[in-house]
C-alpha cells in the first residue's frame, strides 16, 4: 500500500473530526463542555471521520490512525510544556492503537475503546486533583501493546 494513502486519510479525517468538533462547541456551547466533548463528541467525530476517509483512499485503519495520531501530536507537543509532550505521545499511540482495534473489531470497537480511553485519562486527573500527565502514555501504550496480542491483526489490512 502506498504510504501516502494512509497519511491523506489519516489528514482528511483529522480536517473533518476538528472540523464537527468546533462545530458542536459553536452550536452547543455549554451543553458539550465537561465530559461531553472528551468523552462522546471527539471519540464519534474522530473514528467517523477516520472511516470516512480511509476506504476510499483505499487505507489501512492502523495506518489511517497513526498518521491522525501524529498530526493531533505535534499539535498537542506545539504547547513546549511536558503535559504537552506528554500528551503529544498518547495521542500517536492511542490512534495507532484505535486503527489497530478497528482492524480486528470494527468501528464501534475503536469508538468505544477511544470513549473509554478518554473518561479513564479524564477520570484519574480528577481522582488526583491535578494533572496526571502521564497516565495517558502509558494506557495508550498498553492499549497499543494488546493490539498485537491474541488474534493475529493484518497491520495492512483494510476496511470492509
Amino acid at each position: 500500500m502506498a504510504s501516502w494513502r494512509p497519511a491523506a486519510a489519516g489528514g482528511a479525517a483529522f480536517l473533518a473530526s476538528m472540523f464537527v468538533e468546533v462545530g458542536a462547541v459553536a452550536a452547543l456551547g455549554d451543553a458539550v463542555g465537561g465530559l461531553a466533548m472528551p468523552v462522546l463528541v471527539a471519540p464519534l467525530a474522530e473514528e467517523l471521520a477516520k472511516r470516512l476517509f480511509l476506504w476510499p483512499l483505499g487505507a489501512g485503519w492502523a495506518g489511517t490512525g497513526l498518521a491522525f495520531g501524529v498530526i493531533e501530536g505535534l499539535l498537542k507537543t506545539g504547547e513546549w510544556h511536558l503535559l504537552g509532550l506528554w500528551g503529544g505521545l498518547a495521542s500517536v499511540l492511542q490512534h495507532w492503537a484505535y486503527g489497530r482495534w478497528a482492524e480486528r473489531g470494527g468501528l464501534w470497537l475503536a469508538i468505544a475503546l477511544h470513549m473509554a480511553f478518554n473518561a479513564t485519562v479524564l477520570g484519574a486527573d480528577y481522582a488526583t486533583d491535578a494533572s496526571v500527565g502521564w497516565v495517558g502514555p502509558l494506557l495508550a501504550a498498553a492499549l497499543l501493546l494488546a493490539s498485537w496480542r491474541g488474534r493475529g491483526v493484518d497491520a495492512g489490512a483494510r476496511a470492509p
